[in-house]
């Protein structure tokens, strides 16, 4: 399995004038630091969390439909980031290697956490005849275009493991992720579920 974003985000869901007003840095000397520690917050809490915080488009490869993310009925796949806002594609590898389009009158995707593609009776989740890359899914997910549309929590989540990065960068005996007990608490509540 792979998992490639093939859109980034517009922006970041915590800025650094807030985090920088979160630290109570008022310099600019810092700033390109803070920012670097921000992507790499956010990339820490969505990888934990399987949440794609500011929208943003993906293209996952899989082998064939993961076990792990399917529904007892055979019938459903969550995506590998949520929440989903849309699907644009989905293709199956045929036995001569060519990817061709699954028919999208075939599946329903509901869209939000955790986002499934989901197939519509009589058809059922298509098989890849061939392995090594055997299915293709193009999405977006996240939860808007403005760091406001990110929960709170999670933005909280990302300024604290800043905060913690920042002051062990500074030398000032602050913790390096993993994450400080607050951000476990602040996580928790979107942790992924497993189907």
């Amino acid at each position: 399995m792979s998992l490639t974003r093939t859109t980034p985000p517009a922006t970041e869901p915590v800025s650094v004038e807030a985090a920088k007003a979160w630290l109570r840095v008022s310099h600019s000397e810092d700033d390109a630091l803070i920012g670097d520690l921000i992507e790499s917050a956010c990339e820490h809490v969505e990888t934990r969390t399987g949440l794609a915080l500011i929208t943003q488009s993906w293209r996952e490869r899989l082998e064939d439909w993961p076990r792990d993310r399917m529904s007892a009925s055979g019938l459903a796949v969550q995506l590998a980031r949520a929440p989903l806002v849309s699907v644009e594609a989905v293709r199956v590898r045929a036995g001569d290697g060519a990817l061709t389009d699954w028919n999208s009158d075939e599946y329903r995707v509901e869209t939000g956490v955790p986002g499934r593609l989901v197939a519509i009776l009589p058809f059922a989740l298509p098989r890849p005849e061939a392995r090594g890359g055997g299915i293709e899914i193009d999405f977006t997910a996240g939860y808007g275009e403005t760091p406001d549309e990110v929960p709170a929590p999670l933005r909280a989540a990302i300024l604290h493991l800043v905060a913690a990065s920042y002051g062990a960068d500074r030398g000032e005996g602050g913790e390096s992720p993993p994450a400080p007990d607050m951000v476990d608490r602040l996580l928790a509540p979107f942790e992924r579920v497993r189907l």
